[in-house]
């Protein structure tokens, strides 16, 4: 930034923020007061959404504006110079103080359903999706799934899936969905670096076999891509398929032994976002990428991390609900192959990390949430 810079540029919000309600501003009836943040060291004054805006020492402007609606356009103008800069800032009222958990990796349970068809009564004899049902039971939890198609080695994949169970799954709809993950667990990273094509080939192989195993009551259009990592071309695809956001972590690489596929400094499970962007939506709920139609969502907590036993469930949550801004909506991810006694690392207190999360959701006034509930109305405006 140069001191004799005159042009604004929006500090906060930036294109395409969101504003999850009052975790970012103050209601003022149906409109959303926030604060905007604009740098222009070398300007003498600036207008933001025709309101003069307050020069800190620090040379950046700070105006109060207000949001009416779910797409707003926040203008900054040097009236000295005529220089402007607009943003697209939404505000996702539906979002506050919601929570939403979701599981990767899941195959085995719809195998075990499959070998057992003839014995289970009911989807929830699988000892793995009770654990799911009890927390919705106990705690209202809402859990979304997203699937492999195939299983490690190979040996089983959706299309030798039974369909019998398609109507419990389709009346347990409102709290149990699903959607595409990846082919199957190996390669680490598959679509990284692949096209349009790929991709697309991929879900639609899977989504075809859930929508006859599950129902298309059942199915959302959300989700995580396995690593989620992927080109901008590869999730165009996702996003030609329906799909209207996409999970992930937005965090960078320190160092961290399970992320050794990963350069020191790198942006992971942050798709085709830059470092900008990702460093943007690292501390935030979502983001979106108007070029695209595409929503970023944030996965706050990852419920099977070997330094997160259950009793550290709690206060972890306790430290993110400190930060507003990052609070909001919370999501959490967890992946399905910890749960097995066979699986190298298999963590005997999963049952437990659910059961804390979703306690202490209900205990501080958290409500479930559907992130396709969230996202209605959005796209698919005039940006």
């Amino acid at each position: 930034m140069s001191e004799q810079q005159t042009a604004p540029r929006f500090l906060f919000p930036r294109q395409g923020d969101v504003m999850v309600g009052q975790a970012d501003g103050v209601w003022k009836g149906r409109s959303l007061e926030i604060t905007a943040a604009v740098e222009a060291p070398g300007a003498a004054r600036l207008a933001v959404n025709g309101r003069p805006a307050a020069k800190g020492e620090d040379g950046v402007f700070t105006a109060p504006v207000l949001l009416d609606g779910r797409v707003n356009r926040v203008e900054a103008v040097n009236p000295d110079t005529g220089e402007a800069q607009t943003v697209t800032v939404f505000v996702f009222e539906k979002a506050y103080h919601t929570y939403r958990f979701t599981v990767d990796d899941c195959i085995r349970a719809f195998e075990d359903l499959e070998r057992h068809k003839e014995e289970y009564t009911s989807i929830f004899d699988n000892p793995y999706l009770a654990v799911f049902r009890e927390a919705h039971e106990l705690y209202g939890s809402k859990t979304h799934i997203n699937m492999f198609y195939a299983s490690y080695d190979g040996s089983f994949n959706l299309s030798m899936m039974t369909d019998r169970y398609r109507q419990e799954f389709e009346a347990n709809a409102d709290w149990l969905s699903f959607s595409f993950h990846a082919r199957q667990e190996m390669p680490d990273l598959p679509y990284r670096d692949k096209g349009y094509d790929e991709v697309k080939a991929d879900c639609l192989l899977a989504v075809d076999e859930l929508r006859r195993i599950v129902g298309t009551a059942a199915l959302r259009d959300t989700t995580t891509l396995h690593w989620g990592a992927a080109t901008v071309e590869g999730a165009r695809a996702l996003r030609s398929l329906g799909y209207k956001a996409l999970c992930g972590y937005f965090v960078f690489c320190h160092g961290e032994p399970y992320y050794d596929c990963y350069e020191n400094g790198e942006n992971i499970v942050s798709y085709y976002l830059s470092k900008e962007q990702t460093a943007n939506l690292e501390h935030r709920c979502f983001w979106v990428d108007t070029d695209e139609d595409i929503v970023f969502a944030k996965l706050h907590m990852v419920l099977n991390a070997g330094d997160l036993p259950a009793e550290r469930v709690g206060p972890f949550l306790d430290e993110l609900a400190a930060d507003p801004a990052a609070s909001g909506f919370i999501q959490m991810v967890i992946h399905e192959q910890y749960f097995y006694p066979d699986y190298v690392a298999y963590e005997p207190d999963y049952r437990d990390r659910i059961l804390a999360m979703a306690r202490w959701m209900q205990e501080h006034g958290y409500r479930p949430a559907s992130l396709s509930d969230i996202l209605a109305e959005t796209q698919g405006q005039a940006w």
